[in-house]
């Protein structure tokens, strides 16, 4: 039996996700500049809460702190949350402004031809509010994404790192991922997990090397006495350079690298202790069942958060339930990829690792 800790807090985005899927005949020019026939689609969307659902069809008490506006948007989007179980106790309603919505157009073969993305309402999110919801409820484990203002962050960091709550950093996307460089939201050290994927992780090294000093030795120096193994893709071999110097200021660097699996990296409380780095290669499955590729990698993480729950206090040099986790959270992904929703609701309590 798994020991009952505090709950689960996700802060990030919600969103209604709007899919306009032309006919099958359809190809790419044929539906611009004119109407088109085709079939309308409407499901839940938004990074922090495809993470929060995942973690609780793994298993964990999780809770989404996020924000809708007081239109048929956000009506639809709580009431959909409260028909799969999830709480919208947490959601702030904002009048006078828009959910944040995601509306695609794809041509008859299911390619893209173009989407808006209108999530303004997430710089609207009341981080006062915020906080004192976090103090209240004492959550186990923290997760923020990067939709969610870079002052909200700062507060969250420093509210956690007071109360000795580990955070997990989702980064969203390349842009998104550099808001925990500006004001105090990396120098609390609350940041013990992010989930990169390899784009994101460079960027986020390269505004490391340039606003945080640097708090080890010469990373290249490191780099010789690493062994990735002969089954290691050169894409793990490639971003290595990066999780290493990011690690010195997150100390586990989860990299997403997509087909190719994924990469450790991590830096141990204890002193003086090398980095640990490991790579974990692709769950294998039939390619030909893939589906979507959306809501792949939010599930990745909100499997590995729903694990991290009841191992927070893990250490990068615990490789056994580093490889325990890490495998269950690739499941996830591959059981959404062969789901057309973000989260596959065949997710479930069988990707919690039970330590003995």
């Amino acid at each position: 039996m798994l020991k009952s800790l505090g709950n689960i807090f996700v802060v990030g985005g919600v969103a209604l996700d709007i899919t306009a899927t032309a006919v099958k005949r359809a190809t790419l020019p044929s539906v611009l500049h004119t109407s088109t026939p085709g079939g309308l689609r409407h499901t839940l969307g938004g990074v922090g809460r495809n993470v929060c659902e995942t973690a609780m069809r793994t298993g964990a008490s999780a809770h989404l702190v996020s924000i809708t506006g007081d239109d048929l948007q956000g009506k639809i989007v709580r009431q959909s949350l409260k028909d799969i179980g999830m709480s919208e106790k947490h959601i702030q309603v904002l009048p006078g402004h828009g959910t944040a919505v995601y509306n695609a157009l794809h041509s008859g073969d299911g390619q893209l031809v173009a989407a808006i993305a209108d999530m303004d309402i997430f710089d609207k999110m009341d981080s006062s509010e915020v906080v004192n919801t976090l103090r209240a409820e004492k959550p186990s484990i923290v997760c923020f994404d990067g939709n969610i203002p870079a002052d909200t962050m700062g507060s969250i960091s420093t509210l956690c790192a007071e109360m000795d709550i580990p955070v997990l950093f989702e980064p969203t996307s390349v842009p998104k991922s550099l808001k925990i460089f500006s004001g105090s939201t990396l120098a609390t050290r609350a940041i013990r997990f992010t989930t990169p994927n390899q784009y994101e992780l460079e960027a986020m090294s390269e505004a490391a090397k340039a606003t945080m000093p640097a708090t080890s030795s010469d990373n290249t120096t490191l780099l010789s006495s690493f062994d990735l193994g002969k089954v290691a893709p050169r894409s793990a071999e490639l971003v290595l350079p990066n999780g290493l110097h990011l690690s010195q200021w997150i100390p586990n660097v989860v990299i997403k690298l997509g087909e190719d699996g994924c990469l450790f990296v991590g830096r141990s409380d204890v002193s003086n202790q090398p980095p640990v780095v490991r790579y974990f290669s692709p769950e294998k499955f039939d390619q030909t069942s893939i589906i979507s590729v959306t809501g792949a990698g939010d599930s990745f993480v909100g499997a590995l958060l729903a694990n991290l729950k009841y191992h927070s206090n893990l250490q990068p040099e615990d490789q056994d339930t580093w490889k325990e986790i890490i495998t269950r959270a690739q499941r996830a992904a591959v059981l959404t990829l062969q789901s057309d929703l973000a989260v596959s609701p065949h997710i479930n309590e069988d990707l919690l690792f039970r330590a003995s």
